[in-house]
């Protein structure tokens, strides 16, 4: 148990320990089919637990989960699963008071957000955190990038294949996750700033390379003369939004980044709806290449933050 605070686990109904391989399958079923945002994907709670100290909790229909990592995200995420949530709520009340810890969230959705406003009125003050929102695309038009909106698009995808045309791409398995994993490898070898942030992120993307099958992944290699240029990575949601956890190509290869979008898009089946292709993290280059794939929708997120109890 890797939790914050007492461990009063004798008197608390939440028992929150960090994810786990074993954890997948029940978190995939509890998850709704009306859930859209990429922190909820399964791979990705797995994936990113040391990055921000996850732990998870289950009880009954729901799925708990607290973050501790102070930079970023700091508090519970809002109960996960289907029906009226006061219940859960009031477990989590009762979870931070055992544990002395304030009952803080993050990554709350304005609907989220409306349901905290009634369940608990005038206990917290709220703040949008934009670099946590999500970007969500429409699948089939990533897949044929169509009409004079993506005009750039297929230009810098056919400025690459002019450049190159022997390249391949390759649909990710076993086989090619070792030159995913060489891709993302010497991305950073040649990154400007090779921040611990962006170890951490390595350490995922290996962790995730070494267990494709078992994680439920998906996403492709682009190769140009049998090397390896770019990767993706992702997985599913819900049956009908994708997420993409890493996408990554060799710098000099820069214009790949279309082409490697497009074929992974054109992998899904058309069950898929949407591609959530997370958050911008308040990164101007990024928000702009973001936003650039024209989004149907931006999730904005936000935190809430415990007001002081009235004298």
């Amino acid at each position: 148990m890797s939790d914050n605070g007492p461990q009063n686990e004798e008197f608390s109904l939440l028992r929150f320990a960090p994810p786990t391989p074993a954890d997948l399958p029940l978190l995939r079923r509890i998850i709704p089919e009306s859930c859209r945002e990429s922190d909820c994907a399964a791979a990705n709670i797995f994936l990113l637990r040391q990055k921000y100290h996850t732990t998870i909790a289950i009880h009954g229909p729901w799925l708990f989960r607290h973050f501790a990592q102070n930079e970023r995200l700091h508090g519970y995420a809002f109960p996960c699963g289907q029906g009226d949530p006061t219940e859960a709520l009031e477990l989590l009340r009762r979870d931070a008071a055992q544990r002395e810890r304030p009952l803080r969230f993050c990554l709350l959705t304005a609907e989220q957000c409306d349901i905290l406003r009634r369940h608990m009125p005038g206990q917290f003050s709220f703040a949008n955190d934009r670099g946590n929102a999500d970007y969500l695309y429409d699948r089939s038009k990533l897949a044929e990038l169509p009409g004079p909106r993506f005009h750039a698009k297929r230009n810098h995808i056919a400025q690459f294949e002019s450049m190159f045309p022997e390249w391949r791409f390759s649909p990710l398995s076993p086989a090619t996750a070792p030159d995913a994993l060489a891709v993302a490898e010497g991305w950073l070898e040649k990154a400007d700033n090779q921040s611990q942030t962006l170890n951490r992120e390595l350490d995922a993307i290996r962790e995730a390379l070494d267990h494709v099958e078992d994680l439920g992944l998906f996403g492709g290699v682009i190769y140009v003369q049998d090397q390896p240029i770019g990767m993706s990575v992702g997985s599913f949601i819900t049956p009908s939004v994708a997420d993409i956890h890493f996408e990554k190509c060799l710098p000099e290869y820069r214009r790949a980044y279309s082409l490697l979008n497009r074929e992974t898009a054109r992998l899904l089946p058309e069950s898929c709806r949407f591609i959530n292709r997370e958050e911008d993290l308040n990164q101007s280059g990024l928000r702009q290449a973001k936003l650039s794939y024209h989004p149907e929708c931006i999730l904005e997120k936000c935190d809430a933050t415990p007001l002081p109890c009235p004298v």
